[in-house]
């Protein structure tokens, strides 16, 4: 194994649609993997911002396209390229993943090593050359830099075609030709289309789309069609959403939409399926009344396969037929037999006047993004391989790739592959496994991978994997099947192979982050994240950090100042914080919140409190002082109840007892906790920023600069909002749990109880309630300090706890 080289937990080849969409959930489940998207190009978004042809749209609808976990929110059902690759931006930004891409990086190679369970990975270095007078934008050329790095994953987000040319048929004569040829793959940008006799050769969906735009910019437009494909004219705007959004607003709208919206394309493809001539009735119909008066459709709009057999374009609003009706466009059928001098001559002997000829005529196939592949050290021929589930590959360890549905939104696959991909991550951990491999049974029949007639797909399947005929070596084209197979069924099953570990945790590495940060998955399955400082013989403290904070919460002077005392400090990401798992336990209502009902299926505080049990075991820690601020001080309090023979002293900070008649927030407080949660790194440390200042109140008021330095070190570690979910489920964990004052009752370790007379979060009531329930404790009221430890104050916090913490060792001398 190479040493000083990089490793990474999950490397994402691709920043695109699929690779953005993998990163966001990985960032979602998994905060505390080192995870790293790969990009050749010089932007992200893939096929959004590598085409730019005029017109540029979805084929599908954007609540299906859209994520599923942001959901899509604009009015246009059907959207255009500029709009869904800012879509793509605002999410990568807002999940963090704008910062885990590294641009101009060309992934050339991956080698397995079964003896280390990881890829040693070959990395070329690109640069973007200038635009060729032809004002066409150049893709990355190498520079011959090679980078060396390994990955414990690699998640293949790179699609399947290639970016640096698109398909074009050899048409003989295109030297004879005195216009210009383009690719809607790299459009020129000083092409100027008004007043220009344009051929569009080509049928498809790129095709469809051009027509319309360049007609309605002044051009003069020809399609040119070998085949005929089914167009059908659909509504930019949804009628059914437009009602909705002024019901439930636009995310709402958008989740339901999502749902209604894969549940009809699958309706209409079955439906085209098991009827097609019936289907084919109805859309020769609804096309009859679109067409201008004497157009042809029995020659120019129909295909000698059933609808669905290839897919089907729809176009928004029937702009196809406007620009027909208009008398700008129009539509040739016939087979290209070659260039003239002045446009096209077909096989039939009529010639197309052109200026400019667009030959949209597909894509040149390339999975994988082109990488090569090797098994330790030997090289791996793809079409020897099968598809496992649509996610992984026969015979190919730790490897996931991305290819979305050919018959509905390619973001449903993906959202449902990357969903499996993270529990499969989880299972890992949960057994110690380091590696896991599909298997396919011997003399498997099996088919191409992808059943979809277009001729670009076609040209190119004997240098594809396979897939199998039946489940789970099938691709299907089934959303709901799919949903129920990958989110909702079994997730591992007698083909998938795993290796590695004898059941202890298989974290991620320790430089993924912070070189102190370790991982462990306890027996309930939940991955912690946690530090320990201090010499390894000190008597152990474990700090418990308050609703929405991470362990580097705590001040390091408090901290150091602990260690520098001779103590072992363990601190913890509570679960749905910082670098642990995020949970799937019901998220609370803002109802739920504001009136502090429990939500059904919350997870409770004395379930946070078995996690520090649990963390102990894996310590080999018998019994800890246990120091807690706010719902770390309600966890603290939980352990000591209900685990007393793991606790030494109690240290119980700003925090109360559960009861409802104390402790309670400022209402100036829980107007902010309503506010929206943010959603950027910017918007984040502008927000923490804000709280901290209110509840730091104004006798020791926070500093702005050091705490936007601490803000934004949290959001690196792994703070980021999820639209507010996984605080509002540890604001639901108070809510579910009982009132403490009876089981703090029990508690006969030493107690310490420390509040600020001006906490606008936690009433000093609740510190005063925690001090009289637990005997023999001792309640200190700090003036002026709020629910915030202000550097003034962690002098006097530090000496009042080890004071606590040395009077129990002197108690039991």
């Amino acid at each position: 194994m190479e040493t000083g080289v990089e490793h990474l937990d999950v490397l994402i080849i691709g920043a695109g649609l699929s690779g953005i969409g993998a990163a966001c959930r990985l960032r979602q489940d998994h905060p505390g993997r080192s995870v790293a998207l790969l990009e050749s190009r010089s932007r992200s978004g893939g096929t959004w911002d590598l085409f730019r042809y005029p017109g540029i749209r979805s084929d599908s609808d954007l609540y299906t396209f859209g994520y599923d976990f942001r959901p899509w929110r604009e009015e246009k059902a059907i959207a255009d390229g500029p709009g869904i690759l800012q879509y793509l931006q605002e999410t990568a930004a807002e999940y963090g993943v704008d910062s885990l891409i590294r641009y101009h990086h060309r992934v050339l190679s991956a080698d397995w090593s079964s003896r280390d369970s990881r890829w040693s990975v070959s990395v070329e270095r690109t640069r973007t050359p200038a635009p060729g007078p032809d004002g066409r934008r150049p893709e990355p050329v190498g520079t011959g830099e090679i980078l060396h790095l390994t990955a414990g994953w690699i998640f293949n987000a790179a699609g399947y075609y290639g970016y640096d040319e698109g398909y074009t048929p050899d048409i003989p004569g295109a030297e004879r030709f005195r216009g210009r040829v383009v690719h809607p793959q790299h459009w020129p940008e000083d092409l100027d289309v008004a007043g220009k006799r344009i051929a569009v050769i080509g049928s498809g969906a790129t095709a469809v789309t051009l027509v319309p735009a360049l007609a309605e910019l002044g051009a003069k437009v020809t399609m040119v069609q070998r085949t005929p494909t089914y167009i059908l004219p659909v509504p930019a705007k949804d009628p059914l959403a437009r009602r909705l959004r002024g019901v439930g607003g636009p995310e709402r709208t958008g989740r339901i939409m999502a749902e209604v919206s894969a549940r009809r394309q699958r309706a209409i493809w079955v439906f085209c399926q098991r009827w097609p001539t019936l289907a084919r009735k109805l859309i020769r119909g609804i096309q009859s009344r679109a067409v201008p008066e004497g157009f042809d459709l029995d020659v120019h709009l129909n295909p000698p396969y059933r609808p669905w057999d290839q897919r089907l374009c729809a176009v928004p609003d029937g702009d196809f037929f406007s620009a027909l009706r208009s008398g700008n466009a129009t539509v040739v059928t016939g087979q290209t037999a070659g260039f003239t001098e002045h446009g096209l001559r077909l096989a039939s002997g009529e010639e197309v006047a052109a200026d400019v000829v667009v030959t949209a005529t597909g894509f040149t196939v390339q999975i994988l993004g082109g990488m090569e592949l090797r098994l330790d050290g030997v090289p791996v021929n793809l079409a020897e391989h099968v598809a496992y589930r649509g996610v992984m590959l026969s015979g190919i360890p730790n490897m996931a790739f991305a290819i979305g549905y050919t018959n509905a939104s390619w973001t449903l696959k993906v959202g449902l592959l990357t969903r499996w991909f993270s529990r499969l991550l989880t299972r890992m951990d949960e057994h110690g496994h380091t590696a896991a491999v599909p298997v396919a049974p011997a003399g498997m029949p099996t088919r191409p991978l992808l059943d979809f007639g277009a001729g670009y797909v076609q040209r190119s399947l004997d240098s594809l994997p396979r897939q199998g005929t039946q489940a789970p070596w099938l691709m299907t084209m089934n959303f709901l099947a799919d949903r129920r197979d990958l989110q909702k069924g079994a997730l591992v099953d007698e083909h998938l192979h795993f290796s590695g570990g004898s059941g202890t945790a298989a974290g991620p590495s320790e430089d993924s982050g912070s070189d102190k940060d370790r991982f462990v998955t306890l027996e309930s399955g939940l991955r912690l994240c946690y530090r320990v400082e201090g010499p390894d013989d000190g008597e152990p403290v474990v700090l418990l950090s308050g609703l929405g904070l991470d362990l580097a919460a705590w001040p390091a002077e408090f901290v150091q100042g602990l260690t520098a005392a001779g103590y072992r400090v363990i601190r913890l990401d509570n679960r749905d914080a910082g670098r642990s798992d995020r949970m799937d336990t019901p998220t609370p209502t803002l109802l739920h919140q504001a009136l502090g009902r429990p939500t059904p299926g919350a997870y409770r505080i004395e379930d946070m409190a078995d996690d520090v049990a649990g963390l102990l075991d894996h310590l080999r820690v018998g019994r800890a002082h246990v120091v807690g601020m706010s719902l770390g001080g309600m966890i603290a309090q939980s352990v000591a109840a209900h685990h007393p023979d793991r606790v030494l002293t109690l240290t119980s900070l700003i925090s109360t007892t559960g009861a409802r008649d104390v402790g309670a927030a400022a209402f100036s407080t829980k107007r902010r906790f309503a506010a929206r949660p943010p959603r950027t790194r910017e918007e984040f440390i502008r927000a923490r920023v804000a709280m901290m200042r209110h509840l730091s109140g104004r006798t020791h008021p926070a500093d702005p600069a050091a705490e936007a330095d601490l803000a934004g070190r949290a959001w690196d570690r792994g703070a980021y909002p999820d639209g507010g979910r996984s605080r509002a489920r540890q604001l639901g964990a108070i809510n579910a749990s009982a009132d403490r004052t009876g089981a703090l009752a029990g508690i006969r370790v030493p107690t310490l109880v420390i509040h600020g007379d001006r906490d606008p979060i936690v009433h000093p009531s609740g510190g005063a309630a925690t001090a009289a329930a637990v005997p023999g404790s001792r309640l200190v009221t700090i003036p002026g300090m709020g629910h915030y430890f202000s550097p003034v104050v962690v002098p006097e916090l530090l000496r009042l706890v080890t004071g606590h913490l040395g009077a129990r060792v002197a108690d039991s001398a």
